[in-house]
This record gives C-alpha cells, structure tokens and sequence, in this order.
C-alpha cells in the first residue's frame, strides 16, 4: 500500500506550488522521510460518532444539523508525549510538531454528507504523505455537522496545541469557532461556500459560487458581451448566483436585461417565455451584439430549460449559454441547445491526475471537495515548511497553485480562483480557456 501511495504521489508532486514573484518555485518534502516514521493512516483516529442513521435520498441543498453526540468515542491510546505541551504521539517524541486538526462531519446523519467527508480527509492524507515530513501531525476530529460539537472538537484542538484547522464543511460551523480560533491566533482554512462565514482569521477554501460567476462573466467581456440575463430557481442558490451575475457585470461595465425566477416545483416554463421576449427584442434592437444567459441549473432540469429558449422563438446565434460548475456533467453535454456552452472548472489535466491517483489508491472516486482538502493540505504543510503557518502565510498575494488551479486567500477570508473555461461540444467538454498562471496586485 505504501509503496503504491509513493508511486501515485510522485505523479501529484508538482502539482502545489507556492508563487515567488517572478518565478515558482515546487513545495514538496520526500515521502520517503515520512513514511519511515510515520503509520500510513492518521496517528489519531476518527471519534466513531453515534450510531448513522441513513437520510432519505436525494441531493442535500442545505446543510444538516448533526445528530446529538455527547460520546464521540475516546482516541486511541498513543502514549502522549507533551514537551510543548500539546498532542504528540510517542513515535513523533523530541520533534518540533506542527499540528494540523480536522474538523468534519463524519457521522453526520446524512450519507452523502459522511462520504464527503470521508473522501475529504483521503484527499488530506494524499497531501500528507506528497507534502509533509515527520514534523507535521493530523489530527481528525468528528463534528458531526453539529455547532455545539464543533465548538468543542475545536476546544480540544486548542488544549493539543493545534497550529491550523482544516475545517469545518458547513458555514454555522465556521463561524461557531472563528472567536476561539483567533483568540489563540490560529488560522482556519474552511470548506464551506458561504461568504459570512468568512473572516477574522478563517478562510474559505472552496470554491464559491461566486468566483463561477465572476470567472464567466470575465470570459464573456473578453468574448464582447456585455449584456447578460438570468434564469433559474428560486432558492438560495439561485439567488446567489443572480446576485453575482448583477455585481460582477456591473465591474465590467455590462448589464443584466432581467433576471427570471421560477419555483423549483412549479417548473421554468412562464420565466423562459418571459425571458425569451426580452432576448428577442434585444436582438432584433441590436442584432450585432451577443447577450449571455446564465441558467444555475444541472442534470434533468438543465436538459427542459435549455431548449425552452428556441422553442420561444429566440435566435441562439445570438445568445451565449453559461453555467456553474453544475454544467460539469457528460449526461448533459448531447443536449443540442447547449452546443457551445460554457462553464467554469478547474483546468481538467491536473484535476484528472490527482483523480486518477485517488481512484487507485482508495479504489473509488474522490469528492470534488476532495481535491479542495488535498489543496487545502498541502498549503498547510508548505506554510509549515517555511515557520510561516502564521495569517500572513495564507494570504500569501502571490497565491499557491494546486489540483485546482491558482488560487489565494483574501483578506477577507474568501478565495480567488484562476478557473479554466469548458466549452459544450457534441463530443464533450473542451478546454477553451485556460486558467490564470499568475495573479495581480495582491488580495485585498
């Protein structure tokens, strides 16, 4: 097993870089140096929870409060060493540690929520064995998806003398634990997309929905489109990217014509022919402009909206299809309306390198917020390298470069992401863009 992690690694390994102005320059550290000191699983086990308990199916549109846990089961016996006074297992004795615990829901109630976060902490370990050497210890902890829990998973993992948390998924989390972490000055590198919960020392590593918007909107003034409608559900989500869609064509000097909402449970049917009339007289009034229409939307409910605009008579040479990372699945790329749409994603080649690696280290697929732990990790452990594990190490403005693409952390606590642009063809998606290699003035 280990000597196949070795192998896979040594594939990921140029794959995080931390960005030094005017070159990079590859953070890495030999697995060779860790595995001779260290057990190939995290030193300290997950706390097992209490019993799961299956959810009914179906996606999870918002996060799940977590069961009740007063137990989450005692960590193995590891002969603790404290000369720092913090957590140290008795292999690791006499080193300088630097402690990194993980916050997760693993016994959420939920299932697609567990496995999510089970593939998190895969994607962590990958990062662990490519990055770390035999100074930089994990330390999982389970929060069950639960604010109180998380408050006191984040207690232990100050009295172990954690240097950054790596976590949690879900936004009332983060923000359950950002006092008690700056309070002691440690850094939080989160999952969640949800902005408020970015801040006063915590910082979002996800990719958000909009970073998405922002990076088509771009794409489309590039492309000389400056005019853009919105269509999609009104929930949350659909909400957000609308708000995204006004803020970011406002910064590059565009417009949005309309934006039309329609119930998930009733169906786009009215807000597509209302939107189509108003596509329709844009062009007949500016025939030689493009207008760029953003559809939120994924699988079965991407595949009846789309081609309800040339069913309402809308001339699509003149239109432009954009979407989110939703739009990333092949079972809607036939769809002939959505030939030539576009959609943000990380530049796949690096992505489908560290898939393939985890596919065959852990014989099933990786999460997409695996890649996002992994990059997440690694950050960690380089920072770690340089004794610079500190804020002003995270939002380091030149950036880091891992599996997905460019990226640093603003002042703020969001993310900047150099994502790629996918164009729809018949026989899949295409690269068309390429994401940034380098980034501008620094985060602010």
């Amino acid at each position: 097993m280990l000597q196949e992690m070795f192998q896979e690694m040594t594939l990921l390994q140029p794959l995080l870089r931390t960005i030094k102005a005017p070159s990079f320059l590859l953070i890495g550290f030999l697995f060779a140096t860790a595995c001779a000191s260290a057990p190939a699983r995290p030193p300290v086990q997950i706390g097992t929870g209490t019993p799961r308990v299956e959810p009914i199916t179906g996606p999870v549109d918002q996060p799940e409060e977590g069961v009740d846990v007063t137990d989450l089961g005692e960590p193995e016996d590891l002969t603790q060493v404290r000369g720092d006074g913090g957590l140290t297992p008795a292999f690791m004795e006499g080193r300088e540690i630097k402690r990194a615990a993980v916050l997760l829901p693993f016994s959420h109630p939920n299932a697609q929520v567990r496995a999510e976060a089970e593939s998190m902490l895969a994607g962590i370990e990958l990062a662990l064995f490519q990055y770390a050497g035999d100074d930089f210890l994990i330390i999982p902890k389970d929060t069950a998806g639960k604010t109180s829990v998380t408050e006191a998973r984040m207690d232990e993992a100050v009295q172990e003398k954690a240097n950054v948390v790596l976590g949690p998924l879900f936004g009332a989390n983060v923000k359950a634990i950002t006092e008690r972490a700056q309070d002691k000055n440690i850094p939080v590198i989160a999952f969640s997309n949800d902005r408020s919960a970015a801040g006063g020392g915590a910082y979002l590593a996800s990719i958000s929905p909009e970073e998405e918007v922002r990076r088509m909107v771009q794409y489309a003034a590039g492309q000389g489109i400056y005019s853009f409608v919105f269509l999609g559900p009104q929930t949350a989500y659909g909400r957000q990217i609308e708000t995204a869609l006004r803020t970011e064509a406002f910064n590059v000097g565009g417009t949005v014509l309309t934006s039309a909402f329609y119930m998930p449970e009733t169906g786009p049917t009215e807000a597509a022919r209302s939107v189509s009339g108003i596509l329709k007289s844009e062009i007949a009034t500016r025939p030689r402009n493009k207008v760029a229409v953003m559809i939120p939307e994924r699988g079965v409910k991407l595949l009846s909206i789309a081609p309800l605009l040339p069913y309402n008579g809308v001339d699509m040479t003149h239109v432009t299809l954009m979407g989110t990372s939703l739009w990333s699945d092949e079972s809607v790329w036939r769809e002939p309306t959505l030939d030539g749409a576009v959609y943000p994603a990380p530049d796949p080649e690096n992505l489908t390198t560290f898939r393939e690696a985890y596919r065959r280290i852990y014989g099933k697929s990786p999460t997409d917020l695996a890649a996002v732990a992994y990059d997440a990790a690694a950050v960690a452990v380089s920072l770690a390298g340089e004794d610079n594990l500190k804020y002003n190490g995270v939002t380091n403005p030149d950036g880091f470069f891992g599996v997905n693409g460019l990226f640093r952390f603003r002042l703020d606590g969001t993310s900047e992401r150099g994502l790629a642009v996918m164009q729809i063809r018949p026989t899949g998606a295409e690269l068309i863009e390429k994401g940034a290699s380098q980034f501008g003035p620094g985060p602010s």
